[in-house]
């Protein structure tokens, strides 16, 4: 039996490209629908929005500001997340190809060849917990992607790219 096994089940690329447009989506909404994601920040949302705890601390906070409580709250969140970051970016760019081959992203043509949503509306309805605390954690990540910049979420998340 494969060691890995509820983890290829559980962090799917499906489920993947879902946190990552919800993520897109979020930042998208928030920034007036006028800027989308910089390609190298949808490789911090699957570290974060599959990591369990870091999951539930950031899809238990209010906006704005959440990835700041969730730093607050939970000081280990940066713990171990450059190694996460490089241990899933096969499984990001898995991710990103679904979804721009279902027309959940798009690259804006306009404006630095951001990511983008290809749709308004959340692609599918769930309703067990965990995946719906997968998909507001990434909402969070999604929003902090306009509050901070590119060199503050590096800061304090203790990450590089």
């Amino acid at each position: 039996m494969d060691v890995l096994f509820e983890q290829h089940i559980v962090q799917n690329t499906a489920l993947g490209a879902e946190a990552i447009w919800q993520a897109v989506h979020e930042a998208y909404e928030a920034s007036g629908r006028t800027a989308g994601v910089t390609f190298p920040l949808a490789f911090i949302v699957l570290p974060l929005s599959f990591h369990e705890r870091t999951a539930k601390t950031l899809a238990s906070k209010t906006q704005p500001g959440a990835l700041y409580k969730a730093l607050a709250d939970n000081r280990e969140i940066p713990v171990g997340l450059q190694e996460r970051m490089q241990a899933m970016s096969e499984r990001t760019f898995q991710a990103l190809s679904i979804g721009f081959h279902t027309g959940l992203l798009e690259l804006d043509p306009d404006h630095e060849r951001h990511l983008i949503p290809g749709r308004k509306t959340q692609p599918v309805p769930h309703t067990t917990e965990e995946v719906k605390t997968i998909l507001n954690a990434a909402k969070r990540v999604g929003h902090a992607f306009t509050e901070m910049t590119l060199v503050q979420l590096s800061t304090q998340l203790h990450i590089r790219f």
